[in-house]
């Protein structure tokens, strides 16, 4: 495992759906690498606020999910065939 692979899987590390195997894999690499760990620290913080906050009240639920979508699918396309 390498940094830019852990940091690719953080989500679905978070999301605990990766495989059991995969799991193991980014928690030994975060255990002995101190930038993802403070990688993967600063993203669960930042996963974790940014679902506490409220959709800004001009914004419609038809265009948040559109702009949700575009995210995904851009991220995935960003991670080529990483996963």
């Amino acid at each position: 495992m390498n940094c830019k692979l852990c940091s690719a899987l953080f989500q679905e590390f978070l999301d605990n759906s990766l495989s059991e195997e995969l799991i193991v894999e980014v928690q030994n690499h975060v255990r002995a690498c101190s930038k993802c760990r403070v990688s993967l620290r600063t993203y669960t913080v930042t996963v974790t606020l940014s679902r506490k906050v409220d959709p800004p009240c001009c914004v419609s639920r038809e265009t948040l999910d559109r702009l949700r979508k575009i995210i995904r699918e851009n991220f995935s396309k960003s991670r080529g065939a990483v996963v």
